[in-house]
């Protein structure tokens, strides 16, 4: 185990939190982060600090920092293996070096100096550690069944929401290309740019679902310069592998219209990609609620029987014709698609969050199914039409 990674198991089984090791070394805490995530090296004095906080023995901490430092230096060369050997033989004090054969020696080779890579923004990997007195949003809601909407930027609205505790999260974010139709998007310069924006969303979302939460997130690919990018998975495997994120499913979402396309040399796009991930195996399921929203909704009228109801469990490719709007090139989810996600995942009466809940379909969908939500979007004209669409229920309901 690197000692990045022990770093990271110690802390853990301590019950310490970033901010505690960050301030015991004097760093702050996006510094510390990127020590337990092997992008940037503590000094010696502080790894010795840090093994006095934690309990463990100061020598195999400081071993494994020296471990990790060798490895960082050898460990992608193709003569890796052999400079081991050599290391280990001259810290034995063995004379191997001297002795090796003519057939063993190797033309001296000049170390090129290789390129620095960009450490991972920590945002990235994970939310801010901020006090728990500044993530009150939840609790000042109370139990009202009317959704509640927040303007403003997703990430920094959902530094307000406690950890743990929310139940449900589905979402469809903008694309990322809508700047070129002048409405409200996130407007990034590159398409990692893009990504890196989602993925700080998503590292807060990952810290306010509860354990037992689903994260369902709607992601539509995109064409450069001809390519298409195949961005639903860059984002989800940054997901799993930056963030720790578990995929469940990877729901193809097929639009019978499809989208307008006048481009001749390439197939009409007719599909998008709902990713259902969650934080742990021990995630809320209703198999029976699934069962039943999802085969009555595909179901004509005359067969919306008990019996369609209870057919097979509903496959990974959804038909589901995507909604109207009321606004010009504005991309709407279909109610549909939220019902069914919110219905398999969140319990009755649980809480529903949507960071760009745009006109608030989500939130509505929520409502309806008497769920608790709370809808994020940086457009207060989208806000004003979601609020809209909500009739009033009483408040007995809940």
């Amino acid at each position: 185990m690197l000692f990045s990674e022990r770093l990271r198991t110690l802390r853990t089984e301590q019950g310490l939190l970033q901010r505690e090791m960050a301030r015991a070394i004097g760093v702050d805490i996006p510094m510390y982060s990127r020590y337990e995530h092997g992008e940037r090296r503590p000094k010696r004095d502080q790894v010795t600090k840090l093994a006095r906080l934690l309990n463990t023995d100061e020598g195999e901490l400081v071993a494994m920092w020296l471990a990790e430092e060798a490895m960082n230096a050898i460990g992608h060369d193709p003569q890796s293996a052999r400079a081991s050997q050599l290391l280990l033989a001259q810290l034995a004090g063995n004379d191997v070096v001297q002795q090796a054969t003519e057939a063993d020696k190797k033309p001296a080779v000049v170390a090129v100096e290789q390129p620095v890579i960009p450490a991972v923004d920590p945002l990235i990997i994970a939310a801010e550690d901020l006090p728990a007195s500044q993530r009150t949003l939840v609790r000042s809601l109370g139990r009202s069944p009317m959704p509640h909407y927040e303007q403003g930027d997703a990430r920094q609205v959902m530094q307000r929401i406690e950890d743990d505790s929310v139940d449900c999260i589905v979402t469809t974010p903008p694309y990322w290309n809508l700047k070129d139709y002048k409405v409200d998007g996130i407007t990034a310069a590159t398409l990692q740019d893009f990504a890196d924006e989602l993925l700080r969303v998503m590292a807060e979302a990952h810290r306010v679902l509860k354990q037992q939460g689903s994260l369902w997130l709607n992601v539509a690919d995109f064409y450069q310069d001809k390519a298409l990018q195949g961005f639903p998975w860059r984002l989800a495997l940054q997901m799993i592998d930056l963030q720790g994120w578990t995929l469940r499913n990877d729901v193809v979402w097929n639009k019978p219209q499809g989208t307008f396309d006048g481009s001749p040399d390439n197939l009409r796009n007719v599909h998008e990609y709902l990713f259902h991930f969650v934080k742990s195996a021990d995630y809320y399921f209703n198999e029976t609620e699934l069962r039943n929203c999802y085969n009555n909704a595909m179901a004509s009228d005359k067969k919306r029987t008990s019996k369609s109801a209870a057919g097979l469990m509903p496959g990974d490719v959804w038909s589901i014709a995507p909604d109207k709007s009321e606004i010009e090139r504005y991309r709407v989810a279909p109610e549909l698609l939220y019902r069914i996600p919110i219905a398999a995942t969140s319990p009755a009466h649980g809480l529903v969050l949507d960071p760009y809940c745009g006109t608030g379909t989500a939130c509505k969908v929520a409502y309806d199914m008497d769920r608790r939500s709370i809808g994020i979007d940086t457009n207060g004209d989208h806000l004003a039409r979601a609020r809209k669409r909500i009739e009033a229920k009483p408040l007995s309901l809940f």
